[in-house]
């Protein structure tokens, strides 16, 4: 026969054990919650300018996460372009004037919408060419090297007074998306080239076969390259998947 002591013992390591049970349940549950709620995006794969767009909002994303700033300066200039361009428009459709009075209004109009345009243009093509972004400067102390560790103080060296330009490529009927950081400076002809780090990315590892894209994971190897070049670390055109990078990934994960 077992004693009052033994009952009462065993009595309490079955309740311990539901409970560890019921917790454990709770804890699965909540796990399955957040990955149902965690909607992925899904992008027409065939659709190569859809996928572009969505995957520079992400490289925008990743770099704003680090506590960077969106430096907005041409974006504001292209803006007033169009809103001049527009306004000319509607002018040359709108203003209460017979024609054939209205023929120098007209004219007047339409060189004004051609010249907003071809500006808006010459901007996309010749200054901001392949760039998604760039940064606001990043205030702090800026004659710290590298191997400080703080990343305020690798933030300043890497962008400092000037910023940094984020860049993208993606080739169409190509499954390479690129992503290349540098600073934010005037290629002069002739002059050495700025110092790059730039990560060639598969969109097969970040999109299932029906479109559903990894968002989160595909912001985290991003922010990896961007540290790597708050570091100092320069690299051209290195595949993700024989990185380094991809390793501490791995071990992160």
């Amino acid at each position: 026969h077992l004693s009052p002591t033994t009952d009462t013992t065993m009595g309490k390591s079955d309740k311990k054990a539901e409970k560890d049970s019921k917790k454990e349940d709770e804890d699965e549950q909540e796990g399955e919650f957040e990955e149902e709620s965690r909607e992925l995006e899904q992008v027409e794969l065939g659709d190569f300018v859809k996928v572009k767009q969505v995957l520079d909002e992400s490289v925008v994303k990743a770099v704003l996460e680090l506590d960077y700033t969106e430096n907005q300066y041409w974006d504001n200039i292209k803006l007033v372009l169009m809103v001049v361009a527009c306004l000319f428009a509607m002018v040359a459709q709108f203003y209460p004037m017979p024609f054939p009075e209205s023929r120098p209004l007209l004219g007047v109009c339409c060189f004004s919408y051609f010249v907003a345009s071809t500006v808006l243009q010459l901007i996309v093509t010749y200054i901001e060419k392949d760039c998604i972004m760039v940064t606001g400067p990043v205030t702090g102390p800026a004659d710290q090297t590298p191997k400080d560790g703080a990343e305020m103080l690798n933030k300043t060296r890497a962008g400092g007074k000037l910023g940094l330009r984020i860049r993208t490529n993606f080739p169409r009927f190509s499954y390479d998306y690129s992503v290349a950081i540098q600073l934010n400076v005037k290629e002069e002809p002739g002059a050495p080239p700025p110092d790059v780090t730039s990560m060639r990315f598969k969109i097969n590892d970040y999109f299932t076969e029906d479109g559903f894209y990894d968002e989160e994971r595909f912001v985290r190897h991003v922010q990896s390259v961007l540290k790597d070049f708050e570091a100092g670390e320069y690299y051209l055109e290195r595949a993700w998947a024989n990185s380094p990078n991809a390793d501490k990934a791995k071990k992160t994960n």
